[in-house]
């Protein structure tokens, strides 16, 4: 995206300030997104849904072909975090997405149990933040956070977000409350 021009679509790489890169998930071979899950099973499905048991080839593929398709269209925007010269490892991922609100993207991000406690959840979310801002018609960014996820609470306010409101929400997950932080950060 070049500086001062809004896009429809986001930058498809993103260098975080350690050197890791959001990558968009096509651009990450299915292998390497598998092994990942599948290796953290434990720890990633207890707040993921999606990862409460490692992805089949043919469930991996089907959803790297939609996601293409929604980025393509400008719908969603899925990345995976990778080192900064490996495509083959996977340390954790992001996206934007609509949450129903004119001019609000959701953001969402995950890391790895062996990537935790390095920063990169808040890199990650700080450059998704900032990305989605850039784009054409995005006014606000949200983050969504079940209030018993307490690591992943603690990152709205470091980058700037504004706690909205706690409502009601259906856990997804045993780990989950069931009561959602809704944060708010809007273009500055």
């Amino acid at each position: 995206m070049t500086e001062g021009s809004p896009s429809r679509l986001p930058r498809e790489n993103i260098e975080l300030p350690d050197g890791s890169v959001l990558r968009r998930r096509s651009l990450v071979p299915d292998d390497a997104f598998i092994a990942a899950v599948a290796a953290d099973v434990g720890h990633l499905g207890e707040w993921l849904r999606w990862a409460r048991r490692p992805p089949t080839r043919e469930e991996t593929e089907g959803f790297r072909v939609e996601q293409d398709a929604d980025w393509d269209a400008g719908r969603s925007f899925v990345y995976v975090l990778t080192p900064p010269d490996r495509f083959d490892k996977v340390l954790g991922g992001g996206a934007m997405f609509p949450n129903g609100e004119a001019g609000v993207l959701e953001i969402g991000y995950w890391v790895c149990s062996p990537a935790t406690g390095r920063g990169l959840a808040t890199g990650a979310a700080a450059a998704l933040t900032e990305e989605g801002l850039g784009l054409f018609g995005v006014e606000a960014m949200e983050i969504h956070c079940d209030e018993a996820n307490v690591r992943s609470a603690a990152i709205p306010p470091r980058i700037g977000y504004r706690l909205l409101r706690v409502e009601p929400d259906e856990p997804q997950t045993a780990a989950e409350a069931g009561r959602s932080m809704v944060w708010r950060r809007e273009d500055a």
